[in-house]
């Protein structure tokens, strides 16, 4: 039951992720780029840094830890979830599907 939704429950935990961080619960972006590999890769490169990273608000912050982050980064991690969960219907859902029950 649940490998034939896989998509749609990713993309659903992906939408409670961004609001857990936009309503300011994960104010280390912990769950938001932390568990995402590839937000997680791409925070740390120059040209992306600063579309994903609102510097301006670090420096009124009292942590360095601290940083929102911006719209973008939101719409990141949706797709890069969402098609995580395609790439799993087409690569291990086939697998799953004719796997052999025994008897």
């Amino acid at each position: 039951m649940f490998s034939k939704k896989a998509t749609f429950w990713l993309a659903v935990i992906s939408i409670l992720i961004c609001l857990n961080n936009y309503l300011g619960n994960d104010d280390k972006n912990i769950l938001l780029i932390g568990l995402n590999p590839v937000l997680n890769s791409i925070v740390y490169t120059e040209p992306f840094r600063h579309w994903i990273l609102d510097f301006e608000s670090a420096k009124l912050a009292t942590d360095s830890a601290t940083i929102r982050v911006l719209f973008p980064a939101y719409i990141i991690h949706f797709a890069s979830v969402f098609f995580i969960g395609k790439k799993y219907h087409k690569s291990i859902r086939p697998i799953w599907l004719n796997w052999e029950t025994p008897e």
